[in-house]
């Protein structure tokens, strides 16, 4: 949602009043309505991700089909996603790869990365239909594409589909069946795939409680670039690690290492006591899920 959230601000900044840095949507559709391209393209992701309202697809794929028809990349890249997996819009391959194709002609760099990853990365399209799906909370849409794209060897995809089975999104939970994935996720390369088995170490889950393992492999995922593995690293390694909150000058209560990693690696960051998304709401830190 922070990427979502940025990409509008840029938008509004490029498209039309820079004023508008953060628009919200009844300013977006006044502009949209007006026939503006890029309007009409925030307009169609707000409703698709209910950033500002709740989720719409019928709305969303109004908006980004018109931004599209003016040839925007970005609605056409949206466009070619959903078209990938028959979200909103019939299931057409053909169709996906001509507006990708598209995009990347009029010089979208996110159209041409994906073009490229999909020639040199086993799996990589299924994986990316798993990802939009699972970004839309579309959980078990998503498992026969990540399944299918981790058997290909998508470290990426082994990572998603361990998450799956981590917190039971679209399947029951099974720990010991998420580590596996992980595991194979690391053994490809991927960073997030090292540091989340080094989670699975640090806090037991699926496996017993090891930290010597568990800073193995944070190491190796800060070796591979990961600044949040070398701060959990940091971390663990701290006397204060186990060290209940405690106040500093008053009222004030602050995390332990141990709940920072759980709150970090699991898409948050602490405030005090209190584990947070992006969009500043309370999420639970050994899930990573809104609070109800």
């Amino acid at each position: 949602m922070r990427i979502l959230t940025t990409m509008l601000a840029i938008l509004s900044a490029l498209y039309w009043s820079p004023a508008l840095s953060n628009p919200s949507l009844r300013e977006t559709l006044a502009a949209a309505k007006a026939g503006n391209a890029g309007a009409q393209y925030m307009a169609g992701m707000m409703y698709l991700f209910g950033q500002g309202t709740p989720r719409d697809l019928p709305r969303a794929v109004k908006w980004l089909e018109q931004s599209a028809d003016a040839k925007l990349p970005q609605a056409l890249v949206a466009l070619a996603g959903l078209s990938d997996v028959g979200l909103g819009v019939p299931l057409d391959v053909a169709r996906a790869d001509k507006l990708r194709q598209e995009a990347a002609l009029a010089g979208n760099p996110t159209a041409r990365g994906q073009i490229e990853n999909d020639r040199r990365m086993p799996g990589q399209r299924d994986f990316r239909r798993a990802s939009l799906l699972t970004e839309l909370h579309r959980y078990a849409e998503a498992l026969p594409y990540a399944k299918k794209s981790a058997d290909a060897g998508s470290a990426n995809a082994q990572l998603l589909l361990g998450r799956a089975y981590h917190f039971g999104l679209g399947v029951p939970v099974d720990k010991p069946a998420a580590l596996a994935l992980y595991q194979r996720s690391d053994m490809g390369g991927l960073a997030d795939g090292s540091r989340a088995v080094a989670y699975m170490y640090e806090f037991g889950e699926g496996v017993g409680v090891d930290r010597k393992k568990a800073l193995q492999y944070y190491d190796r995922a800060a070796s591979r670039g990961s600044a949040l593995a070398r701060r959990a690293a940091a971390n663990l390694r701290s006397p204060d690690y186990d060290q209940p909150a405690r106040s500093q000058g008053g009222n004030s209560e602050y995390a332990t290492p141990a709940q920072d990693n759980r709150c970090a690696d699991n898409g948050g960051r602490m405030d005090g006591t209190q584990c947070f998304n992006a969009s500043r709401v309370p999420i639970d830190p050994s899930n990573g899920q809104h609070y109800r």
